[in-house]
């Protein structure tokens, strides 16, 4: 078999030249696709592809690529994940459920504990405990944190990034090596840009946050509200900021849809 050529094996294809096994990826990334319409999957596939070049020894990515969009299905909605494995990448094609507009984030008791924050993959397996454990406390996902100037700073929940109200703009915090860099903040950066309420770069405490209307934004699910807190010893803490929030989670909402667009063809020429 040519190492380029597509294999399928139940709801995944891959392409090299050997399948990739039991193994967890090492990279990975994912987009919702809805009816043929996306929101700049190219930026995903281009983030997929420079992380993986440091972790794999795959050396066709660039030919595989179209292959992947010919295959995903254009009717129905779709969040298909590429992964990269040692030898091998794969497509995994997966329905896409309807997401909830509100979520709960449990305040993790520990600091953030993943070794590779910036890059998504390698730390697969701690996230989904920390998921796991906001899960049995009664929350969706986990608030992660890092010690900064002595202070929690506020970074992203375990599978999404943050945007926060400071009272007169939306904020988010700036890309580094702590972070995972969000195509879906590209997306609100660019549709908010020309606005009275451009998306900021800044910095917040874990505890400054608590007080803020908050969502969490992905490509999975959007823009989804923090209607509440888990905080790190189980207690409950509920959001204040109710009517505000619904005006201001409405603007979010209708900038990421500004930025959908058709699922190409091809991204190589």
């Amino acid at each position: 078999m040519n190492k380029t050529e597509a294999v399928r094996d139940g709801e995944r294809w891959w392409w090299g030249p050997q399948p990739p096994g039991d193994h967890p990826p090492q990279v990975i990334d994912s987009w919702l696709v809805q009816e043929g319409r996306s929101r700049r999957p190219e930026r995903h596939i281009q983030r997929f592809a420079a992380t993986a070049e440091l972790f794999v020894h795959f050396q066709d990515l660039h030919v595989v690529v179209d292959e992947v969009l010919a295959r995903i299905p254009r009717a129905g909605r779709w969040f298909p994940r590429l992964e990269a494995y040692n030898d091998a990448v794969a497509l995994w094609l997966r329905p896409a459920g309807d997401a909830p507009t509100e979520i709960a984030l449990w305040v993790a008791d520990v600091p953030d504990p993943r070794k590779w924050p910036h890059i998504k993959g390698p730390d697969l397996v701690v996230q989904g405990q920390l998921q796991g454990r906001a899960r049995e406390l009664g929350a969706e996902d986990a608030l992660l944190w890092r010690v900064e100037e002595q202070l929690p700073e506020a970074m992203e929940a375990t599978y999404s990034a943050l945007v926060w109200w400071d009272g007169e703009a939306f904020v988010t915090r700036p890309d580094d090596d702590l972070s995972l860099p969000s195509v879906t903040i590209e997306c609100l950066e660019i549709s908010l840009a020309d606005t009275p309420h451009p998306l900021r770069r800044g910095r917040v405490t874990v505890d400054a946050l608590l007080d803020k209307p908050v969502w969490t934004v992905n490509a999975a699910r959007g823009i989804q509200q923090v209607s509440s807190w888990v905080l790190p010893d189980g207690g409950p803490r509920h959001s204040p900021h109710g009517a505000l929030t619904a005006g201001l989670t409405s603007l979010l909402c209708d900038a990421l849809d500004e930025t959908t667009g058709p699922l190409p063809e091809q991204l190589t020429t």
